[in-house]
C-alpha cells in the first residue's frame, strides 16, 4: 500500500485507482463483512434510532424523508403494538434534529439529479406563455381577490398543493405550502393532534414561512446550476421533476424553526437580550456552527459524487455462465464482487468529491456524472444553509414577541440585502 501514495513515478489519480483496486481485492475481509450484513446480531440494532414518519406520507423509496414528528394516537410497531412514546424534549434535541437532516440530504440530492436530466426549458416557468396561456384557475383552488396569471409550474404545484392538503399534508409543522392563498379549506381525511409546544404560536413564529424567496432562488440560481441549456419540450417531467425538489428543499429549510426553537429552549434569556436590543448579528452569530455546516457541505458534495456517477460495472462478473449457468461461481462470490465494486467506487467518489474542477460533468476514467458534486455543494452553501438560517432568525425574533429586520422578511435573502 505505502508505494502506491509515495512513488513519484505514479500520478495522484492513479495512485487512488491503485487504491480502489486493492479494496477491490480484499476479498477475505469483504466476504467477512457479507457473512455479517447477511446474519446480523439482532442484539445489535439500536431501537432508538427508530423514527416514525409523517401521518400524511405512504412509505416510499429513497425519495422519501424521515420525519421528526411523532403521532402518537396512531403510531405502532409492526407486529400492532405501541410504538415507544417519544417526549418533545427527544424530538427537539439537535442531535435527533442533525439526524433528520442528514437523511433528508438524500431525498434532495436525488431529486436534482433527477431534474438535471432535462433541459432548462425556461417556458415552463415563464407568465403568458403559448404553454400556460389557456390552463386556467388548477382544479380545486380557491381564487385570489386579485388573481394572477400562473406559470405552467406555477400552475402545476397548485394542483398538487391543493391535492395534498386534502389528505392533511400541510397540518403537519414540518409541511409548507407555496401557494396557502389558493388552497381550499377542510380536509378529504380527518385531521391529526400534534404535540402542542413542538414550536411556539407566540407572535406567528410557527406560520413563518419563506417559499416565495425559496421558489425565486430555485428558478433564478439552481435550475441554470443543474440544467443544461435550451429547451428539449419535455415540460411535464420537467415540472414534476422542480415539485419534487422544491418540496424537499422547503422542508429542509423550515426545519430551520425545529433548530430554532431547541436553541432557544436552551437559552430563552440570551436570546430574548439580542431580540429586545434588535441585535440580528448577534442571533445569527449565536446560532452559527460553523463546524457543523462545514460538514453538511463535505457531506453533500460526497454524497452528489457518489449517488451522481455509474456504477464501477466493468468490475463485476459477465452475467452469462459465470454463476448460475456455468457453475464456476455461486451466489456468494458475486455478492462479494459487487460488494468489492462498490467499495471501489466508493474510493473513486470520494476522490472525484475532493476535486475543485467546476462544472466538470465526467470523472477521471471519462464516465459521465449526472450532476458536478460542487453544484450540489454551492446550493448548500448559497442557498439552503443561509435561508435555514434566515429562518432560524426570523422564529427566534418572533418567538421573543419582536418583529424581525427588514432583511429577515420571507421574501428576500439577508445575504441579498448586504
Amino acid at each position: 500500500m505505502t508505494v502506491f501514495f509515495f512513488n513519484p513515478y505514479i500520478s495522484s489519480q492513479q495512485q487512488w485507482l491503485m487504491l480502489a483496486a486493492t479494496i477491490a481485492c480484499c476479498l477475505p475481509l469483504i466476504q467477512s463483512a457479507l457473512a455479517f450484513a447477511t446474519h446480523p446480531n439482532e442484539s445489535c440494532i439500536n431501537s432508538r434510532n427508530a423514527r416514525i414518519t409523517s401521518p400524511w406520507k405512504h412509505s416510499r423509496s429513497v425519495t422519501s424523508s424521515t420525519s421528526l414528528l411523532a403521532e402518537s394516537a396512531t403510531a405502532h410497531t409492526a407486529n400492532g403494538a405501541a410504538a415507544p412514546h417519544l417526549k418533545t424534549t427527544d424530538i427537539l434535541s439537535l442531535p435527533s434534529i442533525r439526524s433528520t437532516l442528514i437523511r433528508q440530504e438524500e431525498t434532495i440530492i436525488f431529486a436534482l439529479i433527477e431534474r438535471s436530466q432535462f433541459r432548462q426549458n425556461a417556458e415552463v416557468y415563464q407568465k403568458g406563455t403559448a404553454l400556460s396561456a389557456d390552463l386556467g384557475t388548477p382544479v380545486g383552488s380557491t381564487v385570489p381577490s386579485e388573481e394572477e396569471k400562473l406559470s405552467f409550474l406555477e400552475y402545476m404545484l397548485v394542483g398538487t398543493e391543493v391535492l395534498h392538503s386534502g389528505v392533511r399534508r400541510y397540518t403537519s409543522p414540518e409541511e409548507h405550502a407555496f401557494f396557502p392563498s389558493r388552497l381550499p379549506q377542510g380536509m378529504i381525511l380527518n385531521p391529526l393532534d400534534y404535540p402542542d409546544d413542538l414550536l411556539s404560536n407566540t407572535g406567528g413564529a410557527a406560520e413563518i414561512n419563506f417559499n416565495e424567496i425559496l421558489l425565486k432562488k430555485y428558478i433564478d440560481v439552481v435550475v441554470p446550476s443543474i440544467a443544461g441549456e435550451g429547451d428539449d419540450e419535455q415540460y411535464g417531467s420537467n415540472v414534476l421533476a422542480d415539485i419534487a425538489v422544491l418540496q424537499a428543499l422547503s422542508r429542509r429549510v423550515h426545519y430551520g424553526k425545529f433548530v430554532a426553537e431547541s436553541k432557544y429552549r436552551s437559552d430563552p434569556e440570551g436570546y430574548h437580550k439580542l431580540a429586545e436590543n434588535n441585535d440580528a448579528e448577534g442571533v445569527m452569530k449565536l446560532l452559527t456552527n460553523a463546524k457543523v455546516e462545514e460538514q453538511v457541505l463535505r457531506r453533500a458534495r460526497l454524497k452528489a459524487a457518489t449517488y451522481g456517477r455509474e456504477p464501477m460495472m466493468s468490475s463485476l462478473p459477465s452475467i452469462d455462465g459465470e454463476v448460475d449457468g456455468g457453475g464456476t461461481g455461486s451466489a456468494t462470490d458475486e455478492n462479494t464482487a459487487i460488494i468489492a465494486a462498490a467499495a471501489a467506487s466508493a474510493v473513486v467518489a470520494a476522490v472525484e468529491a475532493m476535486k475543485a474542477d467546476k462544472g466538470v460533468r465526467e470523472d477521471a476514467s471519462g464516465r459521465s456524472t449526472k450532476v458536478d458534486p460542487t453544484v450540489i455543494e454551492s446550493i448548500y452553501r448559497n442557498i439552503v444553509i443561509p435561508l435555514t438560517k434566515d429562518i432560524e432568525v426570523a422564529y427566534l425574533f418572533r418567538r421573543c414577541g419582536r418583529d424581525p429586520p427588514p432583511e429577515y422578511a420571507p421574501d428576500r435573502m439577508s445575504v441579498d440585502c448586504k
